[in-house]
């Protein structure tokens, strides 16, 4: 439950702090005094968007601090844990909001994000305004408030879990299924390509390979002509090649170095050169015996290059590309075959969890019919206390043309004001007030099923007044035996019935409007809810009235 509230800096509520107790706490003020503020700070802590403009002005950042005992709360637990945060008996939410409306959040001290925020915050408080109420219309939150009620989880996460397997399996198949259609008509393609390049058999590298050594065979001619040259230069004849010319150059360079020191140098160098040029004639010698003119392997070499760039212009890739597609080729061809094999498994597998689905999900039915039945029954039984009397609500079931991920039906609140006033859905018959009773008779009804130990009503006693304002705070102080209950409220009989009494009160000056909120003693309450009954003016009579609405209630 919520323990404590602290409020900084947030619009007109320059600061509150209040300590808050289990059961029904009745929060109330002039109009315009602030109420829905505290709930406004509530729902910040929660997560809600953050908004700039409620940044007291002249302050730099509001702040909001929730604490909540959650020692009955294991989904809190369970989501803290799995969060890698503390995880203990009270969890402390803080929000902050600058004034240029930047926010950060924090659960027990440590940075989280909106995100987490808000699927925390869902463990912890139901909050019942005007958006709450609306959610009510909607189809899926009636399916689940039914559901929560029939407590058939276990049976409704079986159900869940066989569908998503039957989707996902289901989905496996009818790729399968194209990618074999895909195959079956390109196979006799696959195969003929795979064929031809299985005759050509092109290794990698081998296209580079054959690329240099076509060049080199093709230019054989003008290799040898070139390195006879070369040789004929090198050693020439009559010992006047190049080689013998720079050994003799050498020689006497050197001898003359020993009269002329600065000839050694040069001597030196020409030796060198010389010794390089030998060198040099040994290799070319080695590359010229090394070669052989082949035109039948140059025949062969350049009818294979012919080849692999007639397939490679064929796919329109680069020739060192065909390797890879010839691989790509063969793994779509296994992968046709072995699809066509595949899909006989996969066909009875999608059967096999198509038929477990349908059975849970006719288990499912048969619960939700049940329970259909007797909430219904329940919900209408609360009517004539919230103001009522003659207004009926039917839980309907309509059945769905193909399995859904919620079942064999969707769920209707089919809600009829008055007889002979003709009825429909919840979402389009029933009035702004109408639609908080409801959400208040099916909140009383399922409460004690609930895992939310906090519920908070914003006026939800709207348009009601006299006896039927006093039934509902009775209906609330029920509520209160399972669950603490926040409730804003401008009925007296409402307020009476309370627990404890949260009053807010707004001061204003010239230039400061500051609103504050404290939970009032028996004889504040009593002039309190004296006030409620008679405005401003407040006589023996008020009071005596005050003081007998609450005199059965207070625990104060």
């Amino acid at each position: 439950m919520l323990k404590e509230l602290n409020v900084q800096n947030l619009a007109t509520l320059a600061s509150v702090d209040l300590e808050l107790s289990a059961g029904f706490i009745a929060i109330t003020g002039d109009t315009g005094a602030g109420k829905s503020l505290v709930l406004d700070a509530l729902e910040l802590a929660l997560g809600a968007r953050a908004d700039a403009s409620l940044v007291r002005a002249g302050t730099e950042r509001a702040q909001i601090s929730a604490s909540f005992d959650i020692t009955q709360l294991p989904a809190a637990q369970k989501w803290l844990t799995e969060n890698d945060l503390t995880n203990e008996t009270e969890l402390i939410l803080r929000r902050t909001v600058t004034a240029e409306g930047r926010s950060k959040a924090y659960v027990n001290g440590v940075s989280i994000s909106a995100a987490e925020l808000k699927e925390l915050a869902d463990r912890l408080v139901l909050m019942h305004t005007q958006h709450a109420s609306l959610q009510l219309t909607q189809a899926k939150r009636q399916q689940d408030l039914l559901d929560e009620y029939a407590d058939h989880s276990q049976t409704r996460h079986e159900f869940s879990t066989l569908f998503a397997q039957w989707k996902v399996t289901k989905t496996q198949l009818d790729t399968l299924r194209s990618d074999s259609e895909k195959a079956d008509a390109e196979r006799d393609l696959l195969n003929f390509q795979c064929e031809e390049l299985d005759a050509l058999a092109l290794k990698d590298g081998e296209f580079e390979t054959l690329d240099l050594e076509q060049h080199q065979l093709a230019s054989g001619e003008s290799f040898l002509h070139l390195t006879e040259l070369a040789l004929e230069q090198l050693v020439g004849t009559d010992e006047q090649g190049i080689i013998a010319v720079t050994e003799r150059l050498a020689a006497d360079l050197s001898r003359s170095s020993e009269r002329h020191i600065t000839l050694a140098n040069a001597a030196k160098l020409l030796d060198q050169v010389a010794i390089g040029l030998s060198e040099a004639k040994s290799e070319i010698q080695h590359a010229k015996d090394a070669f052989e003119l082949d035109p039948e392997k140059l025949k062969f070499v350049e009818e294979r290059l012919a080849l692999i760039f007639t397939l490679a212009r064929k796919h329109r890739i680069e020739p060192k590309q065909l390797t890879e597609l010839h691989q790509t080729l063969k793994t779509r061809l296994n992968a046709a075959e072995d699809a066509s094999d595949r899909i006989p498994g996969l066909e009875q597998e999608v059967s096999s969890l198509r038929s477990k689905a349908e059975q849970i999900a006719a288990q499912l039915t048969t619960k939700r019919v049940e329970a259909a039945k007797v909430l219904s029954e329940q919900i209408t039984g609360h009517f004539a206390d919230l103001g009522m009397e003659y207004a009926r609500l039917t839980i309907q079931l309509l059945p769905v043309a193909q399995l859904t991920a919620q079942g064999k039906e969707s769920v209707q609140f089919f809600f009829q004001p008055n007889p002979g006033q003709q009825g429909g859905p919840l979402s389009k018959i029933a009035s702004g007030g109408e639609l908080s009773r409801v959400g208040l008779a099916i909140q009383v009804i399922t409460a004690a099923k609930m895992a939310t130990p906090t519920i908070i009503f914003d006026e939800v006693d709207v348009g009601i007044g006299g006896k039927t304002a006093a039934q509902v705070g009775r209906l609330l102080k029920t509520l209160a035996l399972n669950a603490q209950v926040l409730v804003v409220t401008h009925q007296p009989q409402v307020a009476g019935h309370s627990d404890a009494h949260l009053h807010i009160e707004k001061q204003s000056n010239y230039d400061v409007t500051v609103s504050g909120a404290r939970l009032l003693t028996r004889n504040e309450r009593i002039n309190e809810i004296a006030r409620m009954l008679g405005g401003h003016r407040i006589t023996d009579a008020t009071l005596e009235a005050a003081e007998e609405l609450l005199s059965p209630h207070s625990s104060i």
